[in-house]
Order: structure tokens, then sequence, then C-alpha cells
């Protein structure tokens, strides 16, 4: 015991903690380097079981020298007090990390906002048996980082007589669909259509999902519907799409901005229809009765904007991709499951409207320079959150963050990062207290050199 007790104040386990610091320390750097996202280092590296282990041992090591040197005396004081602020610092930031939220809530202006979307990401499975009702018969934080699945060692969702099997993982990845021809006679139809004239040649697809009623394609001045039924013209140079039920027969109606109609008819493959705008002639490429968007995603090795993470599962002999964010809907003959890969949304206490955004730009550029926003505070009315004023409300701190432009370039959207710290004054206390040992320690030297020059005693 006595030996233990040595080891555990010695130097030695002082160094081997502090090169072990400094290895994990680099391995992180490294890490966000390779992977150009700090989520990904702090996951793998900044709080895993070796950091936790080296700074335990930190831990033990500061006690196990604070007990060494008892009983105190004046002359500790300084170096008891450095030591104390260490504990203090740590034990402030497992409880940030444990308890603390951090966020982001992102809304347009007139809109209010009451969530908080977090880092941490929920797999969950609700169920319906008619569409009204629903069961969440599945909800579970997962960390498919640190344990990715796979078809040996697959994560399973029991749904009682069915399982989803969860087989593959990729943390970044990018996103393709393709429209192909479906089986099931529940799933709408899809069209694949040309717009086309002396500077214009644009092939899209068109699929109207099955619980909706009508799918749209906005090209800014025009856009394409693909409906269940006959719409009314909504004030855009249009093409409207619809197919009779039980009739293979496409009808097509064309507006003008002015919601006068220019020419109406029914419509086959590879007919070319005259728009009268801008030159632009609208033809028909395919036509499926019934359409499904196949899916599928191709993993990356690091972060970019088109990357997300996405999920691969099997259920009942069919393969499925769910990115994150999204929701895959399975319907069966008596039911329908829609399971559910997002990031964790918190909700306030409060909410917050956001009734203005301003953003100034460096001169003859429209780079942002400064942006604001203008947000309402239940109890306290409009309090301006800017890049160097955040609000303080409800044990939240909210700063601006970024801001998203519309088609036009302007702003329209804002982007506030949220934090929770409960630990925070634990943690500015743990500071102080390193700070006031410093200063005492230094002090004692201080008044010990002071000694020796007068030729005190020691």
């Amino acid at each position: 015991m006595k030996r233990f007790f040595k080891f555990i104040a010695s130097l030695r386990l002082a160094v081997f903690v502090i090169l072990g610091l400094a290895v994990i320390s680099a391995v992180g750097t490294i890490i966000e380097a390779r992977y150009n996202d700090a989520m990904v280092a702090n996951k793998l590296v900044y709080a895993s079981p070796w950091m936790y282990f080296i700074l335990g041992l930190l831990c033990v090591n500061l006690i196990g020298v604070m007990i060494d040197r008892w009983p105190w005396k004046q002359h500790h004081t300084g170096f008891v007090l450095a030591h104390i602020g260490i504990l203090t610092l740590l034990f402030g930031s497992w409880i940030t990390q444990k308890f603390g939220v951090d966020g982001s809530m992102v809304f347009e202006i007139g809109e209010t906002a009451k969530h908080v979307t977090s880092h941490e990401r929920d797999l969950s499975v609700i169920a319906s048996l008619d569409g009204t009702a629903f069961n969440t018969i599945f909800e579970n934080e997962i960390d498919f980082l640190r344990r990715p699945p796979s078809d040996k060692k697959p994560y399973q969702v029991n749904l009682g007589a069915d399982t989803l099997n969860f087989v593959e993982y990729h943390h970044f990845a990018f996103r393709e669909a393709e429209v192909v021809p479906s089986d099931d006679p529940a799933d709408g139809p899809a069209v694949r259509f040309q717009l086309q004239n002396a500077n214009v040649n644009m092939n899209e697809w068109l699929r109207r999902d099955r619980t909706k009623a009508e799918a749209q394609l906005n090209m800014g001045p025009a856009r394409v519907v693909l409906a269940r039924n006959p719409v009314q013209p909504s004030g855009m140079n249009e093409v409207l799409l619809w197919i009779t039920p039980g009739n293979s027969d496409i009808h097509y109606a064309i507006y003008n901005k002015d919601r006068s109609l220019r020419a109406k008819g029914v419509v086959k493959e590879s007919d070319t229809l005259e728009t009268g705008w801008m030159g632009l002639k609208f033809r028909i490429l395919r036509y499926l009765p019934h359409a499904a968007e196949k899916v599928h995603y191709t993993g990356m090795m690091a972060a970019s904007p088109a990357a997300n993470s996405a999920l691969r599962f099997n259920f009942r002999g069919k393969e499925y991709w769910l990115g994150l964010n999204s929701t895959q809907r399975i319907y069966l003959a008596d039911r329908v499951y829609f399971v559910s890969f997002a990031n964790r949304r918190l909700e306030l206490k409060f909410p917050l409207t956001l009734k203005k955004f301003k953003m100034d730009t460096y001169q003859g550029t429209d780079r942002a320079a400064t942006y604001e926003s203008e947000v309402d505070v239940p109890g306290r009315g409009p309090v301006v959150i800017s890049m160097n004023e955040p609000l303080y409300e409800g044990g939240f701190t909210f700063y601006q963050s970024s801001f998203q432009r519309n088609d036009k370039g302007e702003a329209v959207v804002s982007i506030l990062s949220v934090n929770h710290d409960p630990g925070r004054w634990i943690k500015y206390l743990g500071s102080m207290l390193m700070v006031l040992g410093a200063i005492v320690l230094f002090y004692f030297k201080r008044v010990k050199f002071g000694s020796l020059l007068i030729g005190e005693p020691k």
C-alpha cells in the first residue's frame, strides 16, 4: 500500500499523465484535420475512454500529492489552492458534458421557434394502423460513429413479429436517388419532362408521393405541378399535370402569370407542348403510373457541404437507406411504420419570434460584415442578438451564429447557436482558485527569496 500510494503521488505518474494528454491532444488534432469535423474528433478522441482514463489518473495524482503533503503548512496554501482549482475545473467540465446542451435554432423572419436541435442523434420507429393514431414503439439515442453496425453484427430493433436490421452506417455520405417503376398500386405516378429553348435544356423527374395531393418543381419564373386532381393556377407561368384515376391519360393545362389559360388537353410520352414563355417547349420523356424513389448513399472520407450521415437497414428482405433528419415510410397491408433518424430536438419553456434580421456588408461586396437578429422574448419584448451580444434567457445563451439567403441573395433565415452550461460557474470557480493559488505560490517564493537576500534564516 505504501508503494502504491507513493506511486500515485509521484512525479513519474504526473509525467505519464502529461505525456498521455499530449498524445491524445495530438491525435485529436490529426483526426479533426483528417475528417474536417470537430464533432468526430470529440467523439472519437476527446470524449473517448482513453481521455477519461488519463483525466482520472490526473485527479488521482493531484489528490495523492495533496495527501502526501499533509499536514499542510502555510507555504502549502498556493499549492493546495491550485490543485483544488484543477479538480474543480475538471468536475465542472464533467457536469457540462453530462448535463449541458449545445445546439442550434433556425427560423425565418416572422417565424416563432421553441425547439433547439442538438448534436445527439435518436433512432425512432412509429407505427400507425389507420393513419390518424400513432404509437412510438422504439426510441433510443444511438452513436454509430463509435460502434457502427455491420452485416455480421447488425443493430436490431424488435417490432414484435418483425425486426429492423441496421447493417451499415456512414458518418459522411453522398445521397443519390433515382425514380424507378413500382409494383405497389398505392404508389403515386411520376413523369420525366424536358424544358428547352435556345438557352435552356433541362431534364427532371417529378414524382407524387402517395401521401401528398401534388408535387411541384419551382424554377423561379415558372413551375411544373403533378397533381392528383386539377388545381387552380397560382399566378406563375406553370404547367399543371394530373392523371385521371383508373386512366393512364395525362391531362395538362398551361397558364400564364395572369392566370389566363393558354392551352389544355391530353399529352402522351414524346409529345411536345409550346408553353408560350420565353420560347420554352415542354416535352414528356417518360411516364410511370406507379413510381418509387430508390435512394442510395455512397460513403465519403471527410465532411463536405453535400455530405450527410446515413443508415442502411433491411426489413422483410428489402433494403432501405435512411439519411440524417429524414423519415422512411414502410407500408404494410395492415399498418405503416415511420423509421426516423434525426438530431434530438429539445423543447424550450419559452418561444422566440424572429422579428427582424439586419445584415451589413463590406463596401462593394455582398460579403457579410456584421449581422444581427431582433427577437421577441416573452416578458421582455424585442431583444437584439448580435455577433458580440448574446441573449441570456432561462438558463440558455443564444449566440448569433450564421444566416441563410434566399434566391435573391436576401438574408431571410437566422441561425442561432444555443448553449446551456450547468457547469459554467463551477469551471469559473476552479479557474479562480488556480489563479489565486498561482498568485499565493509566487508570493511565498518572493518572501522566501527576500529572506535569503537580507540574511534571515530559512
